[in-house]
């Protein structure tokens, strides 16, 4: 089960996989269920200094966890370049894990898991699986237009695009909030992932939907913090 879902939780759930010493810019909790399975999400941003930042997630229920963390920076121009990304899940006590390692020139990825390690040519701006989830949330914010993005996952290159379908009217926990909603492109008409953004709360994820065949899954966002300096950040 949990192999299907992680590419569903990639696309929009992110909680720190170790100590650091710098408040978080951003923690958002959600709460899901899938299959029977209760599952607690969480994601975190956290600054590291020096322009460098680590976000941070980590989906648990009674018989598993998936963790992963991208650190990345960015330059006074707003340019992002990844540097690492770690992925870790179990499964009843069966781990696996693997690591990417992004060059400085964007043009090659080091893929590693135990079996051993493997180069991948890329292009300057592909991102990791974490990252572009947080590019999305910038590029709604700064109302771009263009939410295309590629990424490496796993071994391979991945190319997702979102369109934004409308604003809607969310109720959650019992409020209220003005969202807009945007839905991933794909060929595969049995597969569909319909997301819900909150503007007045820094285009922080509200809610998804992700339904695949016979099975749905769905999260919402339970608490939110976020910095005084996150919007700022976002700009």
């Amino acid at each position: 089960m949990f192999k299907r879902l992680a590419p569903v939780l990639s696309l929009g759930l992110f909680c720190a996989g170790h100590a650091l010493a710098a408040d978080p810019l951003l923690s958002a909790h959600y709460g899901a269920r899938y299959k029977g399975f209760d599952l607690a999400l969480v994601r975190t941003l956290r600054p590291l200094g020096n322009n460098r930042f680590v976000f941070e997630s980590r989906a648990e229920s009674a018989i598993a966890s998936i963790e992963e963390s991208s650190t990345f920076s960015r330059d006074a121009s707003g340019h992002w370049t990844p540097e690492r990304y770690h992925y870790k899940r179990s499964v009843l006590g069966i781990p696996k894990e693997y690591e990417l390692h992004f060059n400085a020139r964007g043009d090659k990825v080091t893929y590693s898991d135990k079996k051993g390690q493997r180069a991948i040519s890329t292009s300057p701006g592909t991102l990791d699986p974490l990252l572009y989830q947080l590019k999305l949330q910038q590029d709604l914010a700064r109302k771009s237009g263009d939410y295309r993005y590629r990424f490496v996952s796993r071994s391979k290159l991945k190319d997702y695009r979102f369109t934004i379908t409308g604003n809607e009217k969310l109720t959650l926990n019992g409020r209220k909030f003005d969202t807009l909603r945007l839905r991933k492109q794909d060929n595969n008409d049995s597969q569909e992932t319909v997301m819900w953004f909150s503007p007045d709360n820094g285009y922080q994820l509200m809610r998804l939907r992700h339904t695949e065949d016979d099975d749905s899954y769905s999260i919402s966002l339970k608490t939110l913090q976020q910095s005084p300096d996150f919007s700022t950040w976002l700009e």
